[in-house]
């Protein structure tokens, strides 16, 4: 596994102790938070874990089980979280587009980031299992570049 895609792994298991030596890792080496992995991450989960017959009903629940999972509601933004998720699940309002569009990468990253771990949470994802998912992730970016 690449480093960015181990950031990914320990943030997403709550192995504080790899996660500071990958963060610490980045740092020296002049990068920030790898917002790749995590959005390519994020568009194979999220339409795995909902599928098809989807509903805005299931998104806005998903949501708010996420802000009450993390307590600090102002860390996960509704209509924000939503956007994002509405978009890669081909939800469309007319609004969806716009938030998206208006939000920084590093935003976007850090709510998708959230709601990855939410869904590893929910659906008790195996090592194994988020490892494949993980190792997916990075293929299709290698491929996208």
């Amino acid at each position: 596994m690449e480093e960015n895609t181990l950031f990914l792994r320990a943030l997403l298991r709550h192995d504080w102790e790899t996660y500071g030596k990958v963060m610490g890792s980045l740092a020296a080496q002049g990068k920030g938070t790898p917002v790749a992995i995590i959005g390519s991450t994020f568009q194979l989960a999220v339409p795995r874990c909902f599928g098809e017959g989807t509903t805005v009903a299931d998104v806005v629940q998903f949501v708010a089980d996420a802000r009450i999972f993390y307590g600090d509601t102002a860390d996960l933004p509704q209509r924000e979280a939503e956007a994002i998720m509405r978009a890669v699940l081909d939800l469309e309002a007319p609004w969806v587009e716009e938030v998206v569009e208006n939000l920084p990468v590093v935003e976007i990253a850090s709510i998708e980031a959230r709601l990855l771990a939410k869904l590893v949470a929910d659906r008790g994802l195996s090592d194994t299992e988020l490892d494949s998912l993980l190792e997916e992730a990075e293929r299709s970016l290698r491929e996208d570049a």
